[in-house]
């Protein structure tokens, strides 16, 4: 059940860890996840929250003394500094934690705790009501007003005394889902981050795979044309090792912008890895298709990325691109790795291009 996936999952290492970090220590752990992340700036995304997440129940001494020593010397840490460490130290174990799977088991093990909770307060107050009415009926029925006296005031003294421990019993509960509530709520918006990109804040791969099968789907049904394009920055290696890795993430959120407000939906954009972008053209004829891209690219060419407090503004940044349409039974993997036939096509012949089939 959640508590048992929970164990598969969380972040640590070795059995003896595993098996002290029960779910209960978990939830704790999830909470100081998410006053980190609010208190040093940080998006509640899944690479984040593995970060934090290890960082709190202090499962790898050497990260936590990173992320100490990150600390001394400012207030946030940065989307670069959390993939820095997420790469050094959590990425190669793919079991040791699972955001999405971790959010939704303790997802799971907050509505069984507050079914608990509910039917607890129930038999608590139905226990009270049955208290109550013993205490109006008996002493009418006494036929031996010493025992039933004592009996009564036996009953009445347990009356109270059940009494004060179920309001006592219902403030704790209370306090207890209003933090489980936000809890609930934090962790929904984890798993919303989960399916975007931190940095450009556009969809993420996964996200675009599921949105890919629905338009391939949507396209089966209505019989409409669908085409898909692959974009890459060109030379994007060499501005990150010229300018810094700042003037990257501000050339990649540029282009985030610039693709996604010429897109049918912001959702039909995402960012593949790296420097690669998918973007969907529903409802598009390839030469359509094609000439929205022709005009993305001039745009690009046209924008001007300049880092902040910097006057003086980046190099031009263009992008290549490979556009195709879909053919029916074709897989979204076949139809990604043509688009991306055509992406190597346009860099091979010189860049700063679209290909498409018999086009560019």
């Amino acid at each position: 059940m959640g508590a048992q996936l929970i164990d598969r999952t969380l972040l640590t290492h070795g059995s003896d860890a595993r098996a002290q970090l029960n779910f209960r220590e978990a939830c704790r752990a999830a909470v100081r996840v998410f006053q980190l992340s609010e208190k040093y700036k940080t998006a509640p995304y899944p690479n984040a929250y593995a970060v934090w997440f290890a960082y709190s129940t202090k499962s790898d001494p050497a990260l936590v003394a990173e992320i100490d020593e990150l600390l001394l010397g400012q207030d946030t840490i940065s989307p670069y500094d959390i993939d820095v460490l997420f790469q050094a130290y959590l990425a190669e174990d793919q079991s040791a934690f699972a955001a999405h799977d971790l959010s939704q088991a303790i997802g799971d093990e907050i509505g069984e705790v507050l079914s608990v909770i509910d039917a607890s307060l129930q038999q608590n107050s139905a226990f009270s009501e049955t208290l109550t009415t013993l205490e109006q009926d008996l002493p009418k029925a006494a036929t031996s007003p010493e025992q039933l006296n004592s009996l009564v005031s036996g009953l009445i003294e347990e009356n109270r005394r059940m009494s004060a421990m179920t309001m006592e019993l219902n403030q704790g509960l209370v306090r207890s889902q209003t933090l489980i509530a936000v809890l609930s709520d934090q962790l929904d918006e984890v798993r919303s981050q989960s399916l975007r990109d931190p940095l450009t804040s556009i969809p993420n791969r996964r996200a675009f795979d599921k949105t890919l099968e629905d338009a391939i789907k949507q396209a089966n049904r209505t019989r409409e044309p669908l085409c898909v394009a692959m974009a890459d920055l060109d030379h994007f290696k060499a501005l990150n090792d010229t300018y810094g890795h700042e003037a990257g993430d501000v050339v990649l959120q540029n282009f985030a912008r610039l693709i996604s407000s010429n897109a049918d939906e912001p959702r039909l954009v995402a960012r593949h890895g790296g420097e690669e972008f998918a973007i969907l053209f529903p409802g598009s004829q390839l030469m359509e298709a094609y000439n929205r891209l022709v005009n993305i690219k001039h745009l690009l060419s046209q924008t001007e990325h300049q880092l902040d407090g910097n006057p003086v503004a980046l190099p031009v940044v263009t992008a290549s691109f490979g556009v195709v349409q879909y053919k029916p039974e074709m897989t979204p993997r076949e139809l990604m790795q043509k688009a991306d036939k055509y992406l190597y096509e346009a860099k091979a012949k010189g860049r700063n291009r679209v290909c498409a089939p018999g086009l560019g």
